[in-house]
């Protein structure tokens, strides 16, 4: 059973920050990043956007081969199609994750980490000496690891977490299953994001249109099964696309779940951190959830390195992860799951009121903020949504 100071399991956005930061906390720890599919990046899970200030915290996108495009507009769409245009801002990026993801574990594997990829953890149990015995099979057969910090970065299925006694299950109320194609040949702007919203399109969640380029983008939508009329997310994705570019060519195709729920409890254990998707630290309200990973896996992996440098990884210790986190998004999370609590008490008349509201605001002034405001001015049933964003 080979000795590692930090076993990282899942080499996603989580996974490989948390992998680079713990070598270049303390470049003397043995660091394993554990990447159970054959690539790192494929398959892609996820519509791949991602915001421009959170993306140059850890790596520069302008001119990057691993970015898609660019986006500076928002586009919300009414249920009854109304659009409206939100004003020109640099808004953030729409990435190629099989790129991207394989950007991140090259840094990771740069500062000094071991990446295997086609190896899966399949088992977890306490050692004698108070370490973790980490089972592993992939390529090389089956063997497995015994190691100091175990960080989990191992998406919703949060087995690392389960296996370290974390709970981290989920309501079946704020999990979306998600849908996705992508589509060539249709008409949309190029460099705005499509957003759109109703019970007939996407109960629970909503629609959206990522351009990948000229002609082509991530179609895709999420709900919650708990409010649909029975069909899935592909049945509802085939209908909004059929509707909406009924002569585009769908040339991929992919499903996922999406947790819209808070930061689990306790991200942490004796020698064990979980972050990213494994830890639910996904804005409740957006869904989106790359920045935040990477964001978790800084902390994580700076957590791990300090606490084996000062020879304490228990989870008094590592404590100081979740409290970081939550200082940092993690109380902002809560603000954004009751608001997306508040909104579903909207029906869709609501929404088709206030696409026409807003409208009425000129674009060059039609900002995120005003959109707000205006939304409390002439519907005064938003206010107890502003209310608790504040309480």
């Amino acid at each position: 059973m080979p000795d590692v100071d930090v076993l990282v399991v899942g080499a996603g956005p989580a996974g490989a920050v948390a992998a680079a930061h713990a070598k270049r906390a303390a470049p003397e720890l043995d660091v394993v990043l554990l990447e159970r599919d054959r690539a790192v990046g494929a398959p892609v899970r996820c519509a791949e956007g991602v915001g421009d200030a959170g993306l140059r915290e850890f790596a520069e996108p302008d001119g990057a081969p691993w970015v898609a495009r660019k986006i500076s507009r928002v586009i919300f769409v009414a249920p009854d199609d109304s659009e409206v245009k939100v004003a020109e801002r640099d808004v953030g990026w729409i990435l190629d994750r099989t790129r991207f993801d394989a950007h991140l574990a090259a840094l990771a594997v740069a500062a000094g980490a071991e990446l295997l990829v086609g190896t899966e953890a399949s088992g977890m149990t306490r050692t004698p000496d108070g370490r973790w015995g980490v089972a592993v099979r992939g390529l090389r057969g089956e063997s497995s690891y015994r190691a100091k910090v175990v960080i989990g970065a191992d998406g919703v299925e949060a087995m690392v977490g389960r296996w370290a006694g974390l709970d981290t299950r989920v309501p079946a109320r704020d999990m979306e299953s998600c849908a996705q194609y992508v589509v060539q040949g249709i008409d949309f702007d190029p460099d705005a994001i499509y957003l759109q919203f109703g019970d007939a399109v996407a109960p629970g969640g909503y629609a959206w249109v990522f351009p990948k380029g000229v002609g082509i983008a991530n179609v895709g939508l999420g709900l919650v099964a708990l409010k649909s009329d029975g069909r899935n997310a592909r049945q509802y994705l085939d209908a909004w696309v059929g509707r909406r570019y009924p002569g585009g060519a769908r040339t991929g195709y992919t499903v996922g779940g999406v947790i819209v729920h808070t930061t689990v409890q306790q991200t942490y254990a004796d020698g064990v951190l979980v972050a990213g998707d494994a830890a639910h630290m996904i804005n409740p309200l957006s869904g989106g959830g790359i920045v935040n990973a990477m964001k978790a896996g800084r902390l994580a992996g700076c957590t791990a390195a300090a606490a084996i440098r000062a020879g304490d990884t228990t989870a008094r210790r590592l404590a100081t992860y979740h409290h970081a986190w939550m200082a940092l998004l993690g109380q902002d999370h809560l603000k954004y799951y009751r608001i997306k609590q508040a909104l579903e008490t909207v029906d869709d008349a609501f929404f088709n009121a206030l696409a026409r509201t807003v409208n009425a605001i000129p674009q060059e002034r039609r900002t995120l903020g005003r959109i707000f405001t205006h939304a409390l001015v002439k519907h005064p049933q938003l206010i107890p949504v502003a209310a608790r964003f504040f309480i």
